[in-house]
C-alpha cells in the first residue's frame, strides 16, 4: 500500500504498466479501484498509469477540511512532485476532471 507525504496528508496510489505517464483522478466518493476494472488492464502494455486515491477517499488521509478542486490539485503537485513525475497525462472522471483542469492550469 504505497503512500506519500504531499501537501500535509498521506495521499495513496498505485502504479503499473510501461510507457508515458497517465496519472488518474476518480469522481467524487469513489477511489483508485474504479480505474482497475478495465482501463489499466486494457492499456498498460502502452502507458504507465499512477492512480491516486483523493484526500478523504479510500486510503488516503481524511482531514477536517482542504475539499476544494484548489486543494485537491495542490495534493496531486505534491504527489507528482514525490514521485518525480514531471510530464504527465491526465485523466479524470467527474470530479476528478475538475481536479484535472485546475491542475493543468497551474503545471
Amino acid at each position: 500500500m504505497p503512500k506519500v507525504f504531499a501537501n500535509g496528508i498521506n495521499i495513496h496510489y498505485l502504479q503499473t504498466g510501461t510507457g508515458d505517464d497517465v496519472v488518474l483522478l476518480h469522481g467524487l466518493g469513489g477511489n483508485l479501484a474504479i480505474w482497475f476494472l478495465r482501463l489499466i488492464d486494457l492499456l498498460r502494455n502502452e502507458f504507465r498509469f499512477t492512480a491516486c486515491d483523493l484526500r478523504g477517499h479510500g486510503k488516503s488521509d481524511m482531514t477536517p477540511a482542504g475539499y476544494t478542486t484548489d486543494n485537491m490539485a495542490e495534493d496531486l503537485r505534491g504527489l507528482l512532485d514525490a514521485l518525480g513525475m514531471e510530464k504527465v497525462h491526465l485523466v479524470g472522471h467527474s470530479w476528478g476532471s475538475l481536479i484535472a483542469l485546475e491542475a493543468a492550469a497551474r503545471l
